[in-house]
């Protein structure tokens, strides 16, 4: 049995709700959900970021949207993050499991876009999991919103995993309420949800091997030819809308229907791929020793993968869903940049 609470609003012991609209607030949740006495290293995960450096990654973020107040104790009037857990009953689940559902549950479209981090906490006798997402969505800047529907939505999701694991739900008093079939990817069959819920979706795999390839490729042609190097045919054509994929398999797909078009989140198109090719490029004008390695870094990873491809193509048919929360392909120099970007806003990155 697990249950959904969101933090944001809610009463404390004094009787003042919580909020968190200032940096100061969100580092201090994100270094006490981390803390080593309440975790382990492999109870903690990131979607979007790598936990060790997900304050610095979220600042990155709101800055590149120009929505970075100017000091670390200024209080915006929208917080700056959301703060929810998900737990369990007593003795039903061990502290693996409670993160393995914590990993699916952030398959859900909800977060589609939006930096999270998480760790389980063994500190209690009831296991449960904290979330943390930065209010800005990394693709398109839009703030973090969820209404009554959508909430519901995520509770019902949460049920569905839990059933799926064995482990008990709370029974609502209308079971016609409840929605079987919330589902995350609602534009791909059944089959191919249950595929992308087991690591196993080439509509998956596709979109994150081209997140991992956009992120250092400093040009469309580039791009093309890292894709390539993976296997993957890529029809990129000026007098064309969308740009094809076609994978390994040979099953093909257009870049408005990698992502989720319902809510906007397609990073794969043209216009998204382009733009994040001239951020690219302007770090490497800047000169910035510490993120061009990174950066390195991550494309050596990529030709790693190509390599092993090359090698064995039944080795790991799917190797950047299986690298995906483990952030291989993740930055983790990002404090240089930071200060780059933001050089004489007068915030200082160490202060709480």
């Amino acid at each position: 049995m697990a249950i959904i609470e969101f933090i944001n609003g809610k009463k404390n012991t004094e009787g003042k709700r919580t909020t968190y609209k200032s940096l100061g607030s969100m580092k201090r949740l994100i270094n006490y959900i981390l803390k080593p006495e309440k975790t382990n290293e492999w109870l903690k995960g990131g979607i979007g970021c790598n936990p060790d450096t997900a304050y610095e990654e979220f600042i990155l973020t709101k800055a590149l949207y120009n929505k970075l107040p100017s000091t670390t104790t200024e209080r915006s009037k929208s917080d700056q993050l959301i703060h929810f857990t998900q737990s369990f009953k007593k003795e039903e689940v061990s502290p693996e499991l409670c993160k393995e559902i914590a990993d699916e549950l952030l398959n859900h479209e909800l977060f589609q876009g939006y930096q999270v981090v998480y760790a389980t906490h063994i500190d209690r006798e009831h296991l449960h999991t904290h979330f943390v997402i930065n209010s800005v969505n990394m693709d398109d800047g839009i703030r973090w919103h969820i209404s009554a529907n959508d909430l519901q939505r995520l509770k019902d999701y949460s049920d569905e995993l839990c059933r799926e694991h064995g482990l008990s739900i709370i029974p609502k008093k209308d079971k016609n309420q409840r929605r079987e079939n919330t589902r995350l990817h609602q534009h791909t069959s059944s089959g191919e949800y249950r595929a992308k819920k087991q690591g196993r979706s080439w509509k998956a795999e596709t979109l994150h091997a081209g997140l991992a390839v956009r992120k250092v490729a400093l040009n469309r042609e580039e791009f093309i030819s890292m894709m390539n190097g993976l296997g993957y045919k890529v029809r990129w054509e000026d007098t064309r809308k969308d740009i094809t994929f076609t994978t390994p398999e040979g099953k093909k797909i257009n870049s408005d229907k990698l992502g989720f078009p319902e809510r906007n989140y397609t990073p794969l198109t043209k216009e998204s791929l382009e733009k994040q090719f001239a951020l690219n490029r302007q770090v490497k004008e800047n000169n910035n020793e510490s993120i061009i390695r990174a950066q390195e870094k991550s494309k050596l990873e990529i030709l790693k993968i190509i390599d092993s491809l090359t090698r064995d193509n039944d080795t790991n048919q799917y190797p950047f869903q299986n690298n995906w929360n483990n952030g291989h392909l993740e930055g983790q120099a990002l404090k240089d940049k930071l200060i780059e970007l933001e050089k004489g806003k007068g915030i200082d990155w160490e202060r709480e």
